[in-house]
């Protein structure tokens, strides 16, 4: 494994979360609730991805357009508040500003309110000149195999692929990645893990980096 190491660095980490109502289900607990608590995964994680391995790149694939067109706003309302005050939690642009992360949103964002939208501009602009690491965001892609989702998914492919693509992508919840992407190129190591996303450890994290050195 060292020397598989020393012959290839991980610099480009994508995550497609699974799990969140899954995980609401299994500890009986409601969906909002089960938001909050992947907000501190995700804070977790960055640390993880940028601290603890130094990966230059990680993107993570946020709130899908099918969230956006299909859920009651009852539902919708709280989860993008959630996700919009993560943006503005004082701890995570501390952590952001300290590690010299520049932070991007990529997709499309029509559907998504001020104040959601508010949040992410002022984010990507506190961080704009940072040089050492890139945290991109991606929202409102469409997920599945309906052919209204063909164009997005093209385009989600042209946003990851075009600069940069990832190494590795993993997706959780045993969710294929074909509800995301036609395609994937063959230089990008693909892992899909049964552990939901709101479940995720810094073992898993690790393990997830240990794949991607000992595969060829």
């Amino acid at each position: 494994m060292d020397n598989l190491s020393e012959k290839k660095s991980l610099n480009h980490f994508l995550l497609v979360p699974h799990g969140i109502k899954l995980y609401s289900g299994k500890i009986g607990c409601s969906n909002i609730d089960a938001y909050d608590a992947t907000s501190i995964i995700f804070k977790n994680i960055l640390k993880w991805i940028f601290v603890d391995y130094n990966i230059k790149e990680f993107s993570f694939i946020g709130l899908t357009l099918n969230a956006m067109q299909t859920r009651s706003a009852e539902e919708l309302t709280p989860i993008m508040e959630v996700e919009s005050t993560t943006y503005e939690d004082p701890d995570l642009v501390s952590f952001l500003m300290e590690n010299q992360i520049k932070v991007t949103f990529k997709g499309n964002f029509s559907k998504l309110p001020k104040y959601y939208r508010r949040a992410m501009k002022n984010i990507t602009k506190l961080t704009e000149n940072h040089m050492a690491h890139k945290l991109n965001i991606l929202v409102g892609y469409g997920l599945g195999k309906k052919s209204l989702f063909s164009k997005i998914k093209k385009k989600l492919f042209r946003d990851i692929f075009t600069s940069d693509p990832p190494d590795l992508m993993v997706s959780t919840a045993g969710r294929d990645f074909s509800i995301i992407l036609e395609k994937i190129p063959k230089t990008t190591k693909t892992l899909v893990v049964d552990t939901i996303f709101p479940e995720l450890t810094q073992q898993n994290i690790k393990s997830f980096v240990d794949y991607y050195f000992a595969t060829p």
